[in-house]
């Protein structure tokens, strides 16, 4: 062995072992979060009370995907929905055209315009109703945050993974 391959062997590890450093923190933090996430689950079934929580009462609703994931080399991402997408682009369209459309107050709405508008709890899985307490909404931002923390996880995972396929190899 060369004096260049033992160095570059020697930052391999070293960036393996910051990666791993990486890793185990952020499974740290996932694991306080989903925590927390169960703590405000309990807290708004003690706050709705039990009895909500019976076999008879159970969402019907089919499931959708929240969240969509792309992987790129290894590397994980979370994909914007398009509907969130095209609201922010419709903002901005009306800040700088000014305004869009005037409705007059007489004026009705088109069916089609109200059948493209969806409800913003489409598809969403709501055990605790359209109006959910605070504990509920807050277990649910601290999902959402622990999908980014899972994706962030598992992009260490892979890039872990590539260090040591490079430190077999080599």
């Amino acid at each position: 062995m060369t004096v260049q391959s033992i160095k570059r062997k020697n930052e391999l590890y070293l960036e393996k072992m910051e990666l791993t450093d990486k890793f185990v923190t952020l499974h740290e933090k996932l694991q306080n979060e989903l925590s927390l996430a169960s703590l405000c689950i309990s807290k708004a079934k003690t706050t709705h009370g039990i009895s909500l929580f019976s076999v008879n009462s159970f969402d019907s609703h089919d499931l959708e995907p929240s969240v969509r994931i792309d992987v790129d080399n290894g590397k994980f991402t979370i994909v914007k929905e398009l509907e969130e997408e095209e609201t922010k682009k419709e903002k901005e369209e009306t800040d700088e055209g000014g305004d869009k459309k005037k409705k007059d107050s007489g004026e009705s709405e088109d069916v089609e315009d109200s059948e493209a508008k969806k409800s913003p709890f489409a598809g969403q899985f709501r055990p605790f109703g359209v109006l959910e307490s605070t504990a509920a909404k807050d277990a649910r931002k601290i999902y959402k945050s622990a999908i980014q923390t899972i994706v962030d996880l598992v992009s260490t995972q892979q890039s872990i993974i590539s260090k040591t396929h490079e430190l077999t190899d080599n």
